[in-house]
């Protein structure tokens, strides 16, 4: 995980501090994706943020927050067995978030569908992270708390004006086949119970999970409204699991959307080495010699 754009000052005082008591330094973690309600949000979109709503076409059309650009993760992402894998040319997906509206000086609010979706907005999130944006904001329970909250939708489809994003890629966000093939770290599959034990309903060439990972469902980091629970609710989430949510730590699904946004989430509440393995079972299990664990 890089650091790089934490200030120098705070990193020679950090520096210092740890010299002084004779303990090693050790970074501080500050996220670019924030967790904001629904107040929060509409602040927001009266300041001129750009917004990217991560739901299904359909869902999208039948009604969005004012001024939101339909996000579709696919356009991102390559085709067939690695249909979850980011398109190599990261100045191109900037250019393409561009094209919907996002600006590197502007915030960014993304929104979803919640638990009823499969995490595309983290998705969303995620990516703008590793680009480098430098502010990102989720919306709490998502449309639906838009809605409970009385707040105006629209429907149909508004274009975008153009923004300005320039790739500022940050390389500890994510980690690509051969490299999980090499390492060591924690692994956490984030898909349901029965994906993990060997069901494939979304197309693996065949079901399972690594021979290291352990399971926690990406749902387990939210409430029963579909909001985000508190930091230590998702750390206990995590140490349930039998991952150490100090350490680096690498999280896996399908195709890379919803450990994506276990990422985010994460990563809004504090819990920092951890990257997304977009690929994912997809790309692992259509790989040839790829180890898979079956339960079922």
């Amino acid at each position: 995980m890089s650091f790089g754009f934490l200030a120098p000052l705070t990193l020679a005082a950090m520096a210092l501090v740890a010299t002084l008591s004779g303990v090693p330094p050790q970074p501080v973690f500050q996220s670019t994706i924030r967790i904001v309600d629904v107040r929060g949000a509409a602040s927001l979109v009266a300041r001129g943020a750009s917004v990217l709503d991560g739901r299904e076409s359909s869902a999208y059309v039948s009604g969005h927050l004012p001024g939101a650009q339909l996000y579709a993760w696919s356009l991102f992402t390559q085709a067939g067995s690695r249909r979850g894998v980011l398109r190599p040319d990261m100045d191109a997906l900037a250019s393409r978030f561009a094209s919907l509206g996002v600006d590197q000086d502007r915030p960014t609010l993304v929104y979803g569908a919640s638990s009823a979706g499969q995490g595309e907005e983290g998705h969303a999130a995620w990516l703008l992270a590793l680009l480098g944006h430098a502010d990102i904001a989720m919306l709490d329970g998502g449309i639906d708390a838009w809605r409970a909250a009385g707040r105006p939708v629209v429907t149909g489809t508004t274009g975008a004006r153009a923004g300005r994003f320039v790739a500022n890629v940050r390389p500890g966000l994510r980690v690509e086949q051969a490299e999980l093939a090499q390492r060591t770290t924690q692994v956490l599959d984030v898909r349901t119970a029965a994906e993990f034990a060997g069901s494939t309903p979304w197309g693996e060439s065949c079901g399972g999970h690594l021979p290291s990972a352990r399971l926690m469902d990406w749902r387990e980091l939210l409430d029963e409204r579909g909001r985000f629970k508190p930091a230590s609710q998702m750390r206990a989430s995590l140490e349930r699991a039998g991952v150490d949510p100090a350490a680096p730590l690498v999280a896996l699904c399908s195709v890379g959307v919803r450990s994506a946004f276990v990422c985010a989430a994460l990563a809004a509440r504090g819990v920092s080495l951890v990257a997304n393995y977009d690929g994912s079972m997809v790309e692992w299990s259509a790989t040839e010699g790829a180890p898979i664990t079956r339960t079922s």
